[in-house]
């Protein structure tokens, strides 16, 4: 079993077969649920980017270092 609601899509024959609030979960679960997930990932995305940069820059300072040394 897996995402309830994605089940619920994929048993859907045909539009006209869902329920009537189906469309009004589906918004609710991606406004309250995946939307703030998604933003999540873009921020953890843009600072393991910052994060790599950093490194790269320390390991270039330290081999420098090594070099003169």
């Amino acid at each position: 079993m897996g995402y309830p609601l994605i089940d619920e899509f994929c048993r859907v024959s045909s539009m006209d077969s869902c329920r009537p609030d189906f469309f009004r979960r589906c918004q609710r679960e991606f406004r309250d649920i995946v939307q703030p997930q998604l933003d999540e990932r873009d921020r953890l995305i843009t600072e393991v980017a910052e994060l790599r940069e950093q490194l790269l820059r320390a390991t270039k300072k330290t081999q420098r270092a090594e070099v003169a040394a």
